[in-house]
């Protein structure tokens, strides 16, 4: 505004100072807010990790309890708490494909028990297995 429209030169003066300081005082408050919100965004973000975290570790600790012990942690934490706590995985399974599998298992571990008798040349004790590990007395 002009020293005209403001009625005195002094008063035109001062009144845009005003407004200068104004303008500073508007956009420091502007951001401020903005780094607040960036801040609490941060702050909000690290919370939501931290609960999720934590969701996941009270799933693995019930599914350690309850659960499938073949479950890897990854897999646990994407479950929903009902699969986590369904009682379907306590009912045995008879199909052939269960039944084939097992014995594939059992071969196998046979198979390793044999590979580990025949490449120490013994079965071993307990005293044997102290003995080779160097904690027996000989």
């Amino acid at each position: 505004m002009t020293g005209m429209e403001t009625g005195h030169a002094g008063l035109a003066a001062d009144f845009e100072d005003f407004c200068e300081r104004w303008e500073w005082g508007v956009r420091a408050l502007v951001q401020n807010a903005s780094t607040l919100a960036a801040n609490l965004g941060i702050a909000a973000g690290t919370m939501w990790e931290e609960d999720q975290y934590i969701h996941g570790a009270f799933k693995v600790a019930v599914n350690a309890g309850l659960g499938n012990p073949h479950a890897s942690e990854d897999d646990v934490e994407k479950k929903a708490w009902g699969d986590v706590l369904s009682w379907d995985m306590y009912k045995p399974d008879y199909s052939a494909e269960s039944f084939e599998k097992s014995n594939k298992d059992i071969k196998q571990t046979w198979s390793d028990t044999k590979d580990t008798v025949t490449s120490t040349g013994r079965i071993g004790s307990l005293k044997d297995l102290l003995d080779q590990a160097g904690g027996g007395k000989g």
